[in-house]
């Protein structure tokens, strides 16, 4: 039988501790050539609209494998987005229009043994849990092992998941602090979160406030330009930034190493030439003027067979796409997926469907 499970029921079973597990094992076994991942394909058609020219289609795909779970995963999202500025910022948003007003995004495991469809599952609230996940691996290598203080800037969907991945690997954090350009969303989210982890999260207004005297700076944001100057980031900082376009270049020379998921980097395809801006920056950003002495693989990093910080005093990233590096990977979602899917056998959760429906007589 084919699992079919929802967002809720994927919650019931997903948490912190056994994400970071999950992205640990991911990255080992990559390491170690015991898993395969196929970089991430964007596919890009223009859909403008009288009131909003910059819309766009945009179909991402991803996959990778882990014999370890026997299984092979295969991550699709089909979205509508558009591109603005907000508080002199460019933003990249996705837009909910499908039908009552959802999102689409799927992950399809199957057995690499018996090669039939084993799940079904919706994206949303297992990505969250894997962009956490990772970036509180690459922060368990990467920080000082006494890290006290936390700077957040950003506090859309991916920032509360930064928070519990950190808490997890650091529950000696004393302090968040939190800036966003929104400062109504910036105090309901302190406040969402304090309530949550009873620590103490404070508000801050400037992005130069949240980044001093931290150990650990996390960047959760959608924007396609700098949000931080690179200057005030402090000696021996530990920084974990979801895509490269939030980066200004002072940070990227002043970090010490660069660790990245993978050297592979997404692929872009556009209809026509009027690219989106997540398309050209992400181009005008690899960085190639970056040392490629201070690029790093996470997973080498976690196998024992690169280093990463040096010192106390180093300066510390782990960034994405647009930075030289990869951005999510398939082999991720396998890791993450086959946890969900065990778990959720073992509780009765998710509807079966009959197996035979994805099944057939002639050879493909």
């Amino acid at each position: 039988m084919t699992l079919l499970l929802n967002n809720k029921e994927v919650e019931q079973v997903l948490n912190m501790k056994d994400s970071v597990k999950a992205m640990e094992l991911a990255f080992l076994d990559l390491a170690n050539g015991k898993g395969i991942n196929r970089p991430r394909s964007h596919t890009y058609l223009p859909r403008p609209s009288e009131e909003d020219e910059s819309r766009f289609y945009l179909f991402k795909s991803m996959d990778g494998g882990l014999p370890r779970f026997g299984m092979h995963g295969l991550r699709i999202s089909s979205d509508l987005q558009r591109e603005r500025y907000v508080g002199g910022k460019r933003r990249r948003e996705k837009l909910p229009v499908a039908p009552g007003n959802k999102y689409v995004g799927l992950l399809l495991l199957f057995s690499i043994d018996t090669l039939e469809l084993l799940a079904i599952m919706p994206d949303g609230y297992l990505q969250r849990m894997r962009v956490g996940a990772t970036s509180a691996v690459a922060a368990k290598y990467l920080a000082r092992k006494k890290v006290h203080t936390v700077g957040l800037i950003g506090t859309g969907w991916q920032a509360g998941a930064q928070i519990m991945g950190l808490f997890e690997i650091f529950p000696a954090i004393t302090k968040v602090k939190v800036y966003s350009l929104n400062p109504d969303h910036r105090r309901a989210f302190v406040q969402e979160w304090a309530e949550k982890l009873g620590k103490a999260i404070v508000v801050v207004d400037t992005p130069d406030e949240a980044a001093k005297e931290t150990d650990v700076l996390a960047l959760s944001t959608n924007s396609q330009t700098p949000v931080v100057d690179g200057g005030s980031i402090p000696e021996g900082c530990h920084v974990g930034s979801l895509q490269g376009a939030e980066l200004d270049d002072k940070l990227m020379e002043r970090a010490s190493v660069v660790v990245v998921r993978e050297r592979s980097e997404p692929t872009f395809w556009v209809m026509g030439d009027n690219l989106p801006y997540e398309v050209s920056s992400q181009k005008s950003i690899k960085r190639g003027d970056v040392d490629s002495k201070k690029v790093r693989i996470l997973g080498e990093i976690l196998a024992g067979k690169s280093v990463g910080r040096m010192s106390d005093n180093d300066i510390t990233l782990f960034t994405g796409s647009g930075s030289g590096g990869s951005a999510g990977l398939g082999t991720q979602f396998v890791a993450v997926g086959a946890m969900i899917y065990k778990r959720a056998k073992e509780q009765g959760l998710g509807q079966e469907l009959p197996t035979d429906w994805f099944l057939q007589d002639l050879k493909p």
